[in-house]
C-alpha cells in the first residue's frame, strides 16, 4: 500500500520532532548559538550592505568583534567575579550560620527532638555542606561538569560561526519543504515571528546589562554589600527567567544583607529590588520591548512551568518567546473579530456594550 505525499510529509515531520526529543540533551549549545546568531545576524546584514563585502567576511568580522567584547568584559570583571565566587563558596556556610543566629536571637531551638544552639545548628549545616562538597564522588562530578561545560562552549562557538555565515541559507533550505500553496502564509507568519522575537531578545540583552549595572551600583555604594558584582551579575541573568528569576535574585541579595546587617538591611534590599522591578516594568520594558511580546500573565505562568518540566532552566528561559511565537501563529490563523450579537426588535442594550460590539437587529416573528 502506497502512502500519499501528504502523509509522507507529516510522517517526516513527526520523525524530526521525535529525533529532536530524543536528542534534547545535546540541544542547549545549539539553542544558545541560535539565540546569539539571531541577535547578531542583523548586524552582519547591515555591515554587508554598507561596506559591500561578502556575507562570510561580514559574519567573521562580527564574530571577532563579539569575542573581543566578551574577552574585554571578562578581563575587566572576571578577576573580581572569580574572587567573589571563591569567597562566597568559602564563606557561604558562615552566612547561613549568621542568618540562623539572627533569626533565633542566639537562643536554643528544638530540632527533631534535640535541643541545640543556633550556632551549633549553623555549624552542623556548614559541616554537612562541606562534607558533600568534599566527597570524592562530588569531585569526580565536578570534573565531569567542567569537561561538559568546556565541550559545550566549543560547540556554541562552532555553531555560532556557521549560523552567522549560513543562517539565511538554513531558512531557505527548510522553506523548500513547505508546499507552494502554503509558502506565502509561512513567509508572512515567520516574518512576524522574526519581528517579535528579535525585539524580545534584543530587549532582554539590554535588560540584563542595565539590571546588572544598576544592581551592582546600588549594592556596592549604597549598601556596601559583599559580593556586589557577583550578585549584580546574577540579578541581570535571572531577569531572563520570568516570574521566578526576579524573586530568586531578591532572595539572594536579602539573605546576604540579613547576614551582614540584620532585618533592617534585608528590608532595605527588598525595597530596592521592588523599586528596580518597577523601573524595569514601567520604563525599560516599554522602551526596549514595547508590546511586541504581549502574552497573558496566566499563559506566561503556564509556559514557564511547562518549560521547566521539559528542559529545566533553559526551558524556563525559552518559555516566553516560544509562547509568543505560538500566539503569532494563532492570531494569524484565527484573527480577532468582534462577535455579532443579534437582538430582537425593542430590546435595549447598555451603551458601553453598544460601543464595543456591532449589533444586528433580528426581526421578531409574530406568534402563530
Amino acid at each position: 500500500m502506497l502512502i500519499s505525499a501528504g502523509w509522507t510529509k507529516w510522517l517526516a515531520l513527526a520523525a524530526v520532532v521525535a529525533l529532536l526529543w530524543i536528542a534534547r540533551g545535546v540541544l542547549p549549545p545549539f539553542i544558545i548559538a541560535g539565540i546569539l546568531a539571531y541577535l547578531l545576524l542583523p548586524l552582519v546584514d547591515e555591515i554587508e550592505e554598507r561596506l559591500h563585502i561578502r556575507h562570510a567576511f561580514a559574519a567573521l568580522f562580527v564574530f571577532a568583534a563579539f569575542l573581543a567584547i566578551i574577552g574585554t568584559i571578562g578581563w575587566l570583571a572576571g578577576a573580581r567575579l572569580g574572587d567573589e565566587l571563591r569567597a562566597l563558596s568559602r564563606e557561604g556556610p558562615s552566612i547561613i550560620e549568621n542568618v540562623i543566629v539572627r533569626l533565633t536571637g542566639g537562643q536554643e531551638i528544638d530540632v527533631l527532638g534535640q535541643t541545640v544552639t543556633s550556632r551549633e545548628l549553623g555549624r552542623r549545616i556548614e559541616a554537612q555542606i562541606q562534607g558533600e562538597l568534599g566527597t570524592p564522588s562530588q569531585a569526580i562530578q565536578a570534573i565531569r561538569t567542567g569537561v561538559d561545560i568546556t565541550f559545550g562552549l566549543i560547540l556554541v562557538v562552532l555553531a555560532l560561526v556557521y549560523m552567522l555565515i549560513d543562517g539565511h541559507t538554513f531558512w531557505r533550505y527548510w522553506l523548500r519543504f513547505v508546499p507552494d500553496e502554503h509558502r506565502a502564509h509561512v513567509d508572512t507568519v515567520s516574518a512576524e515571528i522574526h519581528r517579535v522575537l528579535g525585539r524580545y531578545l534584543r530587549g532582554q540583552l539590554v535588560l540584563i546589562f542595565l539590571m546588572s549595572m544598576l544592581t551592582f551600583v546600588v549594592l556596592e555604594w549604597g549598601f556596601r554589600l559583599p559580593y556586589a558584582l557577583w550578585i549584580g551579575f546574577v540579578t541581570g541573568v535571572l531577569e531572563v527567567i520570568p516570574l521566578i528569576g526576579p524573586f530568586t535574585a531578591a532572595a539572594i541579595a536579602s539573605t546576604v544583607g540579613f547576614a551582614q546587617g540584620g532585618p533592617t538591611e534585608a528590608a532595605g534590599l527588598i525595597i530596592v529590588y521592588a523599586v528596580l522591578r518597577q523601573v524595569e516594568d514601567q520604563l525599560v520594558m516599554p522602551i526596549v520591548v514595547g508590546r511586541a511580546v504581549h502574552v497573558h500573565p496566566l499563559a506566561t505562568i503556564f509556559a514557564v512551568v511547562v518549560g521547566e518540566r521539559m528542559a529545566g532552566v533553559l526551558g524556563m528561559v525559552l518559555a516566553v518567546p516560544v509562547a509568543a511565537a505560538i500566539k503569532v501563529v494563532l492570531d494569524y490563523a484565527y484573527p480577532r473579530t468582534a462577535p455579532r450579537i443579534q437582538l430582537p426588535e425593542g430590546v435595549a442594550l447598555r451603551e458601553d456594550a453598544l460601543a464595543s460590539r456591532p449589533i444586528v437587529r433580528a426581526p421578531v416573528n409574530p406568534p402563530s
